[in-house]
């Protein structure tokens, strides 16, 4: 039981969701709060950054026409933009409405209303799958608009990393309703099956920087008190390799995969 919401646990890939599932309208109205992104001014140099890199790996496969579902401030579209390709996103959300009044081509609409003019070699999905109650069927609509040999692009919060080891119920990313599942990487790997892809390329990644990492323990460990500050900062300092590491050997906070369909 996480936040009044009971979960469990697949029995053949260790997925862990919430069970039963709220109803449509809750988690409709839960994404279409305007505080459930956050401040995405605070993080802003960090997810432009992220989504330029992102982008740069569309580009190197072939893609010329990306699609991206759950669009949010529209970094990634902008940065597919940028590089010379046809890129549109849907999103009913609010900050994907703001980033429509900027001028960017997105849809404030849900993904089973979009109806697209022509096939996509390109379709991502970025920290969206966790929010979906049924994510097989997003990823099969999906695969119905691509064209052979097309890439999908993902991330998705892990169950399989430290974190979620060592914090169990305290791990952040449980956090219903926001949040439906999260997935082991076996249970990415038999989603995406069932969807119709196959992962070629698997990445760990947690977004710990110093500031980060100091947050999460007065968080979870330490506390706010000075003394806890002044030791946050220290081990932070002293963590941050180790964290690294978990990264490379891909055990993190969150998985980001590529897949083709087929």
């Amino acid at each position: 039981m996480v936040a009044g919401f009971p979960h469990v646990r697949c029995r053949g890939c260790g997925t862990v969701f919430v069970s039963p599932l709220p109803p449509p309208r809750v988690v409709q109205a839960t994404y279409l709060d305007p505080g459930y992104h956050g401040d995405v001014a605070a993080s802003e140099e960090r997810m432009r950054a992220e989504a330029q890199a992102r982008a740069r790996v569309m580009h190197d496969r072939g893609c010329r026409r990306v699609l991206e579902v759950g669009c949010g401030a529209g970094f990634f579209v902008e940065a597919l933009l940028e590089l010379g390709i046809d890129a549109e996103g849907v999103d009913p959300g609010p900050q994907a409405q703001r980033a429509a009044a900027r001028g960017l081509p997105i849809h404030p609409i849900w993904l089973e209303d979009h109806h697209p003019s022509a096939p996509y070699d390109g379709v991502a999905m970025f920290e969206l799958l966790e929010h979906l109650p049924e994510p097989v069927d997003a990823l099969r609509w999906c695969h119905r608009w691509m064209s052979s040999r097309a890439t999908l692009a993902l991330s998705t919060p892990s169950a399989s990393g430290l974190p979620a080891r060592i914090l169990g119920r305290r791990f952040p990313m449980l956090c219903p309703p926001n949040h439906l599942e999260v997935f082991t990487r076996r249970g990415v790997a038999a989603l995406l099956q069932r969807g119709g892809f196959r992962p070629f390329r698997w990445q760990s990644f947690s977004n710990l920087d110093h500031a980060a990492l100091q947050r999460s323990l007065q968080r979870f460990f330490l506390g706010t008190s000075p003394p806890a500050q002044w030791a946050s900062a220290a081990i932070a300092t002293l963590a941050h390799p180790p964290v690294q590491l978990i990264d490379r050997i891909g055990l993190g906070i969150s998985f980001e995969v590529y897949a083709e369909n087929h």
